[in-house]
């Protein structure tokens, strides 16, 4: 579709009342701006996040946002970059902190169970939280921290939630926050870890390609069920996501000319591509789709190569197996 696709509107009047989403990494940048606006519609949105602390602030910050918007009747600076259902008399959002370490499976493994044991229904799973750019390092599980923190640990949760979600309605979703980053990918099974070598901006676009690569074998896997899957690129961003890019000099020179030009967004606006892809209607029922800034457009040709993808989804569920209860595992093997 390239460049020529049409830009997709943000969805207005949009009502999620009775509605439950989980943001990973909430807290900050792109999460905030998702938060924020699922909350607005009606959800309750549970905010699954590492630090209690910057939890609380952020839930605070969240509902002060949201009382100076609804004063001013949606005229505040979130006006500009999104459309809001909002009701007529003032109401407190409805958010909850889950603690979420994607950098240890245990600290995954209790939140899932910490997510069944609320006996509801979950209607939207937006995986977000993510590093880039970091510093070769591994996590206490023993692998490359953006291959856990953007992927493999966000696998966990979608395949656990995956049974609970399909009872949860009609219309269920996932949006994965990918990034355009995921085309430079490479899928290398003798250095996925980055043992013989290790390059930050590979290791990033990586976990980015695997993402993807996910999102068309859960498709293909989970056809039968209620759920859709749907990845993201927010188009460049001002996140704290890039502050470890900051030791690039290539990276500053070009976010330097990005905000320079004005084509460097804030956060809120970054979330736009998500928040599309959670609600619109014209997305029900849909999967295997990837927005790249609010566009409908075709990933990488190796993202799009089946046999890669298959090759990727049983090393995935190999280093997951102990984790994985078997109504999961039946879940993919039978719908």
């Amino acid at each position: 579709m390239g460049n020529k696709a049409t830009k997709l509107s943000l969805p207005e009047n949009i009502s999620l009342n009775n509605v439950t989403a989980i943001v990973t990494g909430a807290n900050r940048g792109i999460g905030y701006g998702i938060t924020l606006a699922l909350a607005r519609m009606g959800a309750t949105v549970i905010l699954a996040c590492r630090s209690q602390e910057s939890a609380k602030e952020a839930i605070e910050n969240l509902q002060l946002e949201h009382k100076s918007l609804w004063e001013n009747n949606n005229e505040g600076k979130f006006k500009k970059s999104i459309l809001l259902y909002n009701n007529e008399e003032f109401q407190e959002l409805k958010l909850q902190f889950m603690p979420l370490d994607l950098s240890s499976l245990r600290s995954i493994y209790k939140f899932i169970e910490d997510v069944k044991s609320l006996d509801k229904p979950i209607q939207l799973l937006i995986c977000n939280a993510g590093i880039g750019n970091a510093s070769q390092g591994y996590t206490e599980d023993g692998y490359e921290r953006h291959f856990q923190i953007n992927y493999l640990g966000h696998c966990l949760i979608a395949l656990e939630l995956l049974p609970i979600m399909n009872k949860s309605g009609e219309d269920i979703r996932i949006v994965q926050v990918s990034s355009l980053a995921h085309s430079m990918g490479k899928l290398d099974f003798n250095n996925v870890q980055g043992n013989k070598s290790y390059s930050r901006i590979q290791m990033y676009s990586n976990s980015k390609l695997f993402q993807i690569m996910f999102m068309f074998s859960l498709q293909q896997k989970i056809t039968g069920s209620n759920i859709g899957i749907l990845s993201v690129h927010p188009g460049v961003v001002a996140t704290e996501i890039n502050r470890n890019f900051q030791d690039s000099f290539l990276w500053r020179n070009f976010d330097n000319v990005l905000k320079g030009i004005g084509m460097m967004k804030d956060c809120k606006d970054g979330a736009s591509s998500a928040i599309i892809a959670a609600v619109s209607p014209a997305f029900k029922g849909c999967s295997g789709i990837y927005i790249s800034d609010r566009k409908c457009v075709a990933t990488s040709k190796l993202s799009r190569n089946t046999g890669q993808q298959q090759k990727l989804w049983d090393y995935t569920i190999g280093l997951l197996k102990e984790y994985l209860s078997e109504e999961s595992l039946k879940f993919v093997e039978e719908n």
